[in-house]
């Protein structure tokens, strides 16, 4: 069985170490959002390992339990009983007597040597994920930074939804919040010396248009 596998099948909220415990689930939930899980596994494969095995000696008992509920082996084919001519013997009556379950023993607490052990390997897979993540992002395609023009005209166009809810199916209203907004957008970009004629004419017409829709939808 992967390692992976035997991640998933840990009963996470069980386990008493809350440090083990959050690295497990970061480890898990990063594992269901991952498009290539082949490539997560195989780079978190030592993570994974060390973590499992503090698992096991923190909070053992639920190791024994996946194990129980989820063997490996595969399960024995009986053999067919092959029925005997003459008399058949009559099957035997299942036996009244309740059976005894022998006592569970009580699970072993975590000592504070223990976490102490423990503290060094957690922070050396601390790193190895966060070494992961940082490497993962840097491989992913990388979205290039809006201009200064773009943010202006967001800004613009962000203070033309704070129109209150009582006036924003005022046409009125609208139509003048939009002459002061171009405005106020080409009076910026000429105090900050922003003269590109393509840029100030594309975001001047967004912007317009943007408020077209909104008067478009009241005239009707």
């Amino acid at each position: 069985m992967s390692i992976i596998q035997d991640f998933l099948q840990l009963d996470v909220e069980r386990i008493k170490n809350p440090e083990i415990k959050q690295q497990v689930e970061d480890i898990i939930e990063k594992y269901k959002q991952a498009e290539d899980k082949e490539f997560f596994v195989s780079n978190l494969e030592s993570v994974m390992q060390t973590l499992y095995e503090m698992v096991q000696q923190d909070s053992s008992e639920i190791i024994q339990e996946a194990a129980e509920e989820n063997p490996c082996e595969d399960p024995v084919k009986e053999k067919p009983v092959t029925k005997k001519q003459g008399n058949a013997a009559k099957p035997k009556k299942p036996s009244k007597k309740k059976k005894t379950q022998k006592d569970k023993k009580p699970s072993a607490k975590t000592t504070k040597e223990d976490i102490l052990k423990m503290s060094p390997r957690l922070e050396k897979c601390n790193k190895e994920l966060k070494a992961f993540h940082a490497a993962r992002r840097k491989s992913l395609p990388q979205k290039t930074p809006p201009t200064r023009y773009t943010k202006i005209k967001r800004h613009i166009l962000a203070l033309g939804k704070l129109i209150p809810p009582r006036l924003k199916e005022n046409l009125q209203v609208q139509q003048e919040t939009k002459k002061i907004l171009m405005k106020a957008h080409r009076d910026i970009l000429n105090n900050f010396k922003m003269t590109s004629l393509k840029n100030v004419k594309r975001d001047q017409t967004e912007i317009k248009e943007n408020f077209q829709k909104i008067e478009e939808k009241l005239e009707e």
